[in-house]
């Protein structure tokens, strides 16, 4: 009977007193505010709540603009105030439609995201900071997949340095998404050294466009874009740079020379390298126009058995003002190169 009253007591003293605070428990402001005892804060505190915090947006396009509206609530007994958003980059745009939010009273914050030219998962945090005490950063969540009808690859062609009269090559891949039908319009080169054609491999659903350079293609540096048309609303244009270098048996840098604006009486020297390729190439004459410029060679060095030369170009102190309009005309033993020109130009003003 002692036992079975003792039980008794005690379950009715738990009943009776559900607040009975043990003198072991020390009760400071965190434990109260956040723990069972919550409701005996005299104060009470701000509490940030948000029902939905990750917001998934699915599957997007590159370069497409989202915009969402979250909702916070203010559960806590006290102003809640919004002390500031930070977004995780410069593509996205958050801001609070209220700084101060009132206990039970609601406000949005509204994010902006605009995608870029990456592909794939997206994650993107955006941080509220404020006067909550428990949770000061709330971290609110934006994600979804960024995708595109076609994936190119490579994005660019590089042929690199190719001799005069050899033949380079490069496939660009076009790869669709599983739900779309690509189909290609049309394939064009914008550089006439450069030719295109196109295939589709059935098996893999994929078009293949390959680039070939021409072995007659001319010395000099090669810049162009391959224009692929498609069927595709959002990629109807797909570009794709291709450049290079056509090698002969002499490379010259810089291909033009520019003196910018230059006084009169001053001496002001510009200088143009010229690599010789091949051992038994020869620059036999230098000569420059109009008269009041004046180029020689200056120095000679030899590297992996090819010769550079430093030519170096002056103004004379006589030449008249106005503008430069000027050849440095350069004499080889090179039957694909027998003669280099080289613009120069500036301006020469009174003192």
């Amino acid at each position: 009977m002692n036992a079975a009253y003792s039980v008794l007591w005690l379950l009715s003293a738990t009943v009776l007193s559900p607040f009975r605070i043990s003198e072991k428990v020390t009760c400071n402001d965190s434990v109260i505010n956040t723990g069972v005892y919550a409701g005996l804060s005299a104060e009470g505190t701000p509490d940030l709540y948000c029902d939905t915090p990750v917001y998934r947006f699915g599957k997007v396009y590159k370069y497409e603009n989202i915009r969402h509206y979250f909702v916070i609530q203010n559960r806590g007994t006290q102003e809640l105030k919004i002390n500031k958003i930070e977004t995780a980059c410069g593509c996205i745009v958050g801001e609070t439609s209220d700084t101060k939010i009132a206990p039970g009273m609601s406000g949005k914050i509204q994010v902006r995201f605009r995608t870029g030219p990456e592909t794939g998962i997206v994650v993107k945090n955006i941080r509220i900071h404020s006067s909550d005490p428990d949770t000061p950063v709330y971290i609110l969540k934006l994600s979804g997949e960024v995708i595109e009808d076609i994936t190119v690859s490579p994005r660019q062609i590089n042929f690199g340095s190719v001799s005069k009269g050899d033949h380079a090559y490069g496939v660009v891949n076009l790869q669709p998404r599983p739900e779309f039908h690509l189909e290609i319009n049309d394939v064009v080169s914008s550089n006439s050294a450069v030719n295109v054609r196109y295939r589709k491999d059935e098996e893999k659903g994929n078009f293949l466009v390959n680039v070939i350079l021409k072995g007659d293609a001319p010395v000099d540096v090669l810049l162009g874009n391959i224009s692929i048309f498609t069927n595709s609303e959002r990629q109807k244009r797909i570009i794709v740079p291709v450049y290079g270098e056509v090698l002969g048996d002499i490379r010259v840098y810089p291909s033009h020379l520019y003196f910018g604006t230059v006084k009169r009486d001053h001496d002001c020297v510009k200088s143009v390298f010229i690599t010789l390729l091949k051992k038994e190439i020869r620059v036999h004459q230098i000569k420059a126009e109009p008269d009041f410029l004046v180029s020689e060679v200056e120095t000679e060095y030899q590297k992996d058995e090819k010769t550079t030369l430093r030519i170096l170009t002056r103004i004379k102190k006589d030449a008249p003002a106005g503008k430069i309009n000027g050849i440095l005309n350069l004499h080889t033993n090179s039957k694909i190169q027998p003669t280099i020109r080289i613009l120069v130009s500036g301006e020469i003003c009174e003192k």
